[in-house]
């Protein structure tokens, strides 16, 4: 990673911000509020598609004693970043467990699997599903999940997910992160008013970075809970990226891929 006198030479890399007031809301149900960042379900705009590889980001709210029943996917990859409450999962490979705040739950569709997400207790649960197209199709399914305590993510950047190409030269907590099948690294972190972080995003690369809670400043773009922002580097060259949580904190997550 460059020293912050490097960075400060680079070009900064290009923000986009996505507003949480732009993003679709579900229909209304009586257990399930969700936030689609690209067309999903019923709702299918031709100009948010995906971002690269990633294709689907929800945002979602079930209220207590209810969820989604068994259902299908394949020749996805899917993983679920819980907020609050808990979330248990039950699939067709015989796995079942309960996820509370700052776990990862991973599911690779592959040829196909069935599973249920329910929330079993009476809070409302929040989490943020994500799809992303794998690298190739017909993948054996696989299912994995890692638990994590708020230390892990304290003003450091927790590398939760990685995948099949390398990692971002920046200074991450990597603890047993789980392998993606497409070029892409996911992070969180969960930060207090005025922690910044100054990084490079590497020639070829972009991101997707969610402002879960609280409020950041992404090279001078603010943000508010529940806003987004879409990363542009540079084909040919690195560019300056430089995130700070505003006073009442920041609690992100970042999807940094292969740029597409």
């Amino acid at each position: 990673m460059a020293t912050i006198a490097q960075a400060a030479q680079l070009e900064a890399c290009k923000v986009i911000s996505v507003l949480q007031s732009k993003l679709h809301v579900s229909k209304p149900t009586w257990w399930l509020e969700s936030r689609f960042h690209f067309s999903f379900a019923d709702w299918n705009d031709p100009s948010r598609m995906n971002w690269g590889a990633l294709r689907v980001l929800n945002d979602d709210l079930v209220k207590g004693k209810s969820g989604f029943g068994t259902h299908s996917h394949r020749d996805a990859e899917i993983f679920t970043y819980v907020v609050d409450g808990q979330l248990s999962h039950r699939d067709s490979m015989g796995n079942g467990e309960a996820l509370s705040r700052g776990a990862v739950q991973y599911l690779s569709a592959g040829t196909g699997i069935s599973h249920s997400e329910m929330n079993d207790s009476e809070a409302t649960c929040r989490f943020l599903q994500v799809w992303l197209t794998p690298d190739k199709r017909g993948r054996t399914p696989q299912y994995g999940s890692s638990e994590y305590t708020k230390a892990d993510r304290h003003n450091r950047l927790l590398h939760v997910l990685g995948g099949s190409g390398p990692k971002p030269a920046w200074t991450m907590h990597s603890p047993h992160s789980i392998k993606l099948h497409q070029d892409a690294n996911v992070l969180v972190s969960e930060c207090d008013a005025g922690h910044s972080f100054e990084l490079e995003l590497g020639p070829g690369r972009q991101a997707y970075l969610v402002c879960v809670e609280g409020g950041t400043s992404v090279n001078d773009v603010k943000l508010a809970a529940r806003d987004a922002a879409k990363l542009i580097s540079n084909t040919n060259g690195s560019t300056s990226l430089k995130m700070t949580a505003l006073d009442q904190g920041m609690h992100l997550m970042m999807i940094e891929m292969a740029m597409q």
